[in-house]
Order: C-alpha cells, then sequence, then structure tokens
C-alpha cells in the first residue's frame, strides 16, 4: 500500500492529491492505529453519502475534477504526455482494486480483528478505463466545472454553475424557421472552427429571442453558455480572459440590451466586440437580445432636438449593432401565425380539441395577456392543457 501511495503522491497529470478519499487512503498507508480507522471511516462515509462505488467515485473525479494539464494536452498530447496520463491511471487503477476486504486486511497488523469486523464495507466496483477515454472528454467536455455543468451565470468577478437550465428544445419553438435558421447555421461554424458573427436578436417581447439562444445549449454537447447581465457589460473582459484557455465553445447571452445615454458599458461592450486592440477570444461569442430598435434610449431632450443630434444618436447606436455581424429580426406574429403556432403546440401536447374551439379561447387568453406572441401561445396551450386534465373550465 505504500508504493500505491507513492505513486498517487508522484502523479502530474490529474490533480487529485487533496481530494478527501485519496487523503484518507494516504491517512492508512502512513498512519498507526487511530490513523487507520479514521481514513477508512471516512473513506466509508464519502462513498455511501454519495450512494457511489470506489471505482464510479475515481471515475467521476478524474472526469470532473480541474485538471490543467489534461485539458492543455487533450486536443495533441505527446508520447511523454500520454505516458504521464497512463502513470497516474495506473495508480488509479490499482486504488480501485481494493476492496473493503481488502483495505482492512492491509490495516490488520494495526487494528484489532474484532473492530475490523464491525467496520462497514463499501462497493468496489470496476475501474478500466484508458488514457484516451479521458482525453477524447476532456476535448468535448472540457473538466472541472465545464464537465458537470452547461449553463453559467457571471456575477462580475466568477462562474456561477446553474444546476439546472432552461430545458427548451428547438423543436419546441414553432414557425420563425428563416430567423432561427441564420442562429442555428452561425452556432454550427461556431463549434466547427469557422468563421461565424456575434449575434443581435431584434423583437417584440415574446416572439422566442430569448428561446432560440437557450435552445442552442440544448442541442449541441459541446457548448457551454455564460448568462451576463447587461449590468456586468463592464466585467466583460474579465470574463474572457477566464473563458479563453478552455477547449470548450462558449456563447455569452445578454438578454433585453440597452443602454442609457453617456453610459460607459456602451463603449466597453464595443471594444471588446470589435475594435479593441485585443482581439476577441476565438472560442467565445456574444449572442444578445434586444426589444429596442434603438440599443441606447433616446432622451426626452434628443427628441425634440436637432435633426442634427438625433442623426448623431442614431449613428452611435447603429455603431453597436454593427459589431455584432448578425443581426436577427422576430416580428410580432398575426393571427394567422398566432394561431398556427398555438395548433402545433398543442399537437405536440396531444390536445384533441376541436380548432374552432381551440382558436376561440386562444384568442380570448391572448385579449386577456399581453396579445398574440408566440410567448403568449405558449402559456396558454399550457393553461388549457391543465384545465382539461383537472376537468376545470377555460
Amino acid at each position: 500500500m505504500k508504493q500505491l501511495n507513492t505513486m498517487l503522491c508522484a502523479g502530474c497529470a490529474f490533480d487529485i492529491k487533496n481530494d478527501p478519499l485519496i487523503m484518507a487512503f494516504s491517512c492508512i498507508a502512513n498512519g498507526f492505529e487511530a490513523n487507520c480507522l479514521t481514513g477508512y471511516s471516512r473513506i466509508c462515509r464519502i462513498l455511501l453519502s454519495e450512494n457511489k462505488s470506489l471505482s464510479q467515485y475515481l471515475h467521476d473525479l478524474l472526469i470532473y475534477g480541474k485538471h490543467d494539464f489534461i485539458e492543455r494536452i487533450a486536443k495533441a498530447p505527446t508520447a511523454a504526455q500520454i505516458k504521464a496520463v497512463e502513470f497516474d491511471l495506473a495508480a488509479v487503477k490499482m486504488l480501485s482494486e481494493y476492496s473493503s476486504e481488502k483495505l482492512k486486511a492491509s490495516m490488520s497488523d494495526r487494528c484489532g480483528e474484532e473492530i475490523l469486523n464491525a467496520l462497514p464495507d463499501y462497493e468496489q466496483g470496476s475501474f478500466d478505463y484508458t488514457a484516451e477515454y479521458f482525453l477524447n472528454f476532456a476535448v468535448k467536455h472540457g473538466s472541472g466545472i465545464f464537465a458537470r455543468y452547461k449553463a453559467f451565470s457571471f456575477d462580475g468577478e466568477q462562474l456561477c454553475p446553474i444546476d439546472i437550465a432552461d430545458p427548451i428544445r428547438l423543436s419546441d419553438l414553432k414557425n420563425y424557421e428563416v430567423q432561427r435558421k441564420q442562429v442555428v447555421d452561425n452556432t454550427i461554424c461556431f463549434l466547427n472552427g469557422k468563421p461565424a458573427q456575434n449575434v443581435l436578436l431584434y423583437g417584440d417581447r415574446g416572439t422566442g429571442k430569448s428561446s432560440t439562444v437557450k435552445a442552442l445549449l440544448n442541442e449541441y454537447d459541446e457548448l457551454r453558455m455564460v448568462e451576463l447581465s447587461k449590468n456586468d457589460v463592464s466585467r466583460l473582459p474579465l470574463l474572457f480572459s477566464l473563458l479563453k484557455n478552455s477547449p470548450l465553445h462558449f456563447i455569452v447571452m445578454i438578454d433585453d440590451l440597452t443602454f442609457a445615454e453617456n453610459d460607459d458599458r456602451f463603449g466597453i461592450l464595443k471594444a471588446a466586440l470589435e475594435g479593441s486592440l485585443a482581439a476577441r477570444p476565438a472560442n467565445i461569442l456574444v449572442y444578445a437580445t434586444t426589444n429596442r430598435r434603438k440599443i441606447i434610449k433616446e432622451t426626452s431632450a434628443e427628441r425634440s432636438g436637432e435633426e442634427i443630434s438625433r442623426s448623431d444618436a442614431i449613428d452611435e447606436s447603429m455603431t453597436l449593432a454593427d459589431r455584432f455581424g448578425l443581426y436577427v429580426t422576430f416580428g410580432k406574429p398575426d393571427k394567422k401565425v398566432y394561431l398556427d403556432i398555438v395548433k402545433k403546440l398543442a399537437d405536440d401536447r396531444g390536445l384533441t380539441l376541436p380548432d374552432e374551439e381551440l382558436f376561440a379561447a386562444a384568442e380570448r387568453f391572448a385579449l386577456r395577456k399581453s396579445g398574440r406572441s408566440p410567448r403568449t401561445a405558449r402559456r396558454f396551450v399550457e393553461h388549457i392543457s391543465a384545465c382539461i386534465d383537472l376537468g376545470l373550465e377555460y
């Protein structure tokens, strides 16, 4: 067991030395009776509380741990780098072969048989993974939080994983096929290392701009998304620096983008998109949504001012829109399009109401809410489905 502990300490590919379970094994390898019992009890506590076998725990430790070495070499490892990974894996595999019975036996010269028999057992499992397996995983999913999560928010200082991201899929979004195809095709180019553009999605509220962006995350495994509040736009350069060295592709999503007059964030965003001496990292794109034709809010003075001043304000607003490269417009649906969306969503849910009854209820719902839009259509279908299931009036 001391040889195993030495191998674990000598590893350089996977940064696991400070993991609680690994430290517990070291405690047993180097300790007297009290240390052995403490180490074994920690191992049992970790595995039993997480309901994992030893091999499963070790697998997840290598997959989801933050391993800078693996991220850096994953795409094109040299023979020496692969050898380093294989050395670490040999030690981990040796560790995985320590069943609870074998581990207790290694402690028998330091601990009494009676107390060893009273200790609980853990499941051993099977660990049979190659260096290629872990390197391929890192290429596609990264390591650390990027391997475990796909969606994040940014609080201005650090990334915060989102445990449960919006599950919406592109197939859930109806009509607006031309607009979505532009966004999807641009994203596919981005993921395949081809020239791609920052995207500005403009349109009325509830037309599916944000949903289109969020749905991309559920379509492509290799994509990650970071939600950035418009209030934190000034921290965009810091966010770029946190993401630029990752092998993954990131979309930074800014929802409801607007700026007040003389807002410093306006210039920062312009420079971050294009125009700064420092280039935007190739693995990052910015997708933003807005409900306003002019991203800079027009003041009353501008509205009543001279035509030249109004023209300058419009030109300044357009300089930001131009930085996005791809400008996609989502218009408000007319009655025909709205009812067509309702019908498609109702069909997806298996509703069998006559069209006349369905459409009449959909129109009444739109009048009570914020008017016709894809969002209103979705909320209506969710509402009427619940009412039918519960036998309520709609």
